[in-house]
C-alpha cells in the first residue's frame, strides 16, 4: 500500500476521543498561530537557549528554516550545550534548504558531536552519511547505549538509510521500555516513521503501536504543532480523507500561514472528488511558499487526470526553476514528464537529480517513484 504522506510521518472511535475526551479544541488553543508570534516569542527570549531552542524546532517544523537557523545559533552561542536536538534541529534547516547545503548540515552535526558527544546527535549524524563503513562503524557505537532517546535516534537513522526491517526492531524495542503515558525524547521520530512504514505496506498495527503514543504527546506538548500534526498524518495513512480535511480546517482556523497544512487539505479534497477546490488551496499553498515542490507535483498530478497535460509539464518544469537546490525536486518533475510521454528527457533528469541524492534520499525515492527509478536503470 503507498500513498502521499505529508507530514516529514485514525480511527471514528480515534476522533472522538480526541475532539471530545482530551478536548482537542483547547490544544488548538494554545498553539502560536502565526510565524510572526513565533519570531516575536523568540526576540523576548532572546537570552534563554532552552526557550529559542523550541521555538527553532517549531519554526522548524513549519518549514522556516531560516528563521529556526537564527534562533538556534543564538541558542548555541549562549550554551553549546543546551541540547543535543539543538544540533539535530539546525543541520535538517540545512538539509532541507533550497539551497545545496548538505555540508553545512553535516558540519552542525559534527559540532554536535564535539560539544556534546552526545549519541543522538552521533546517530543522525550516521543517518547521513554516504560513506557506508563509517556510518557502520558509528551506529555499531550507538548501539551500546540503552537511553530511550538514544534508542529513538538510532531508529531514525536507520529508518533514514533505508534499514526499514532494522529500524523498526529497534523501535519497537524502544517503546517496550516506555511507560504509558511518558514521552521520551525521539517519540515523535517513533511516531512519524512507523506511520511512514505502514503507508509503506509494513505489518504495522496503528490502534495500538502509534496511537496511545500520539495522545501522550498531544498531553504533554498540545501547543506543538509539529505534535498536533501527527494527527493529520494519521488520518491520512488510514485513508479517512473527511477527517484529514477536517483537522486540516482546523488547524488552518489558526495557522492561516501553514502552507504544509493547506496541502494536505488540498489532497484530501483531491481524493474527495473536490478537485476545484484541491487546486484553490495548492495555489495558495503555492503562494505562501513559492519553492514549494509537493504542491506543485499535486497540483500536476490533477492536471494530467484531467488532461490539461500542457499545464502539467508547466507545472514540473517550475520544480527546479523555483527551488533548484532541492535535489529529489528534479526526481518528482522527471516522473510527471514521464507519465507525460516525454520519457528521454526524464529519464535524462531523473538521473542527474539521484547522482546528486544523500542516501537517505536515494532510498526514499526508490519507494515512492519505483517505476521511474526502474525506467531509468537505477533500481
Amino acid at each position: 500500500m503507498k500513498q502521499e504522506i505529508i507530514f516529514p510521518f485514525v480511527s471514528a472511535l480515534m476522533v472522538i476521543f480526541v475532539f471530545y475526551a482530551l478536548r482537542f479544541e483547547v490544544f488548538l488553543k494554545n498553539i502560536m498561530a502565526t510565524i510572526n508570534d513565533l519570531i516575536n516569542a523568540g526576540y523576548q527570549h532572546w537570552n534563554e537557549p532552552a526557550r529559542l531552542v523550541e521555538i527553532a524546532e517549531e519554526l522548524e517544523s513549519r518549514s522556516r528554516l531560516s528563521q529556526s537557523r537564527l534562533f538556534l545559533d543564538r541558542a548555541l552561542a549562549l550554551d553549546a550545550n543546551v541540547s543535543p536536538y539543538a544540533y539535530y534541529t539546525l543541520a535538517f534547516t540545512y538539509f532541507r534548504d533550497a539551497g545545496n547545503r548538505a555540508e553545512d548540515g553535516e558540519n552542525a552535526l559534527m559540532d554536535g558531536i564535539e560539544a556534546t558527544d552526545s549519541d543522538i546527535v552521533k546517530a543522525w549524524y550516521a543517518a547521513m552519511l554516504e560513506d557506508e563503513s563509517l556510518a557502520e562503524t558509528l551506529l555499531n557505537d550507538v548501539r551500546i547505549n540503552d537511553d530511550i532517546s538514544v534508542r529513538f535516534a538510532l531508529g531514525g537513522a536507520l529508518h533514514w538509510r533505508g534499514r526499514v526491517e532494522d529500524a523498526l526492531d529497534v523501535f519497537r524495542g524502544a517503546t517496550a521500555q516506555v511507560e504509558p503515558g511518558k514521552t521520551p525524547d525521539g517519540l515523535k521520530t517513533y511516531c512519524s516513521s512507523l506511520i511512514w512504514m505502514y503507508a509503506q505496506g509494513f505489518d504495522i498495527d496503528l490502534d495500538t503501536e502509534v496511537k496511545p503514543r500520539i495522545m501522550d504527546l498531544l498531553r504533554e506538548y498540545p501547543e506543538r504543532y509539529s505534535v498536533i500534526s501527527l494527527t493529520v498524518q494519521y488520518y491520512q495513512v488510514l485513508q479517512d480523507w473527511e477527517q484529514t480535511a477536517t483537522m486540516a480546517r482546523r488547524l488552518l482556523e489558526i495557522i492561516p500561514d501553514e502552507e504544509t497544512t493547506m496541502l494536505a487539505l488540498a489532497i484530501a479534497l483531491r481524493n474527495l472528488n473536490e478537485e476545484d477546490r484541491a487546486i484553490m488551496w495548492l495555489n495558495r499553498a503555492i503562494g505562501s511558499k513559492p519553492s514549494f515542490a509537493r504542491a506543485r507535483v499535486v497540483l500536476a498530478g490533477i492536471y494530467e487526470k484531467q488532461g490539461k497535460f500542457d499545464l502539467a509539464e508547466e507545472m514540473a518544469r517550475e520544480i527546479p526553476i523555483m527551488n533548484p537546490g532541492y535535489i529529489m525536486g528534479k526526481a518528482f518533475a522527471a516522473d510527471i514528464l514521464r507519465r507525460i510521454g516525454k520519457t528521454d528527457e526524464a529519464v535524462a533528469m531523473f538521473q542527474e537529480g539521484y547522482a546528486a541524492m544523500k542516501p537517505y534520499e536515494k532510498g526514499e525515492i526508490a519507494q515512492r517513484l519505483a517505476d521511474m527509478t526502474k525506467l531509468a536503470g537505477l533500481a
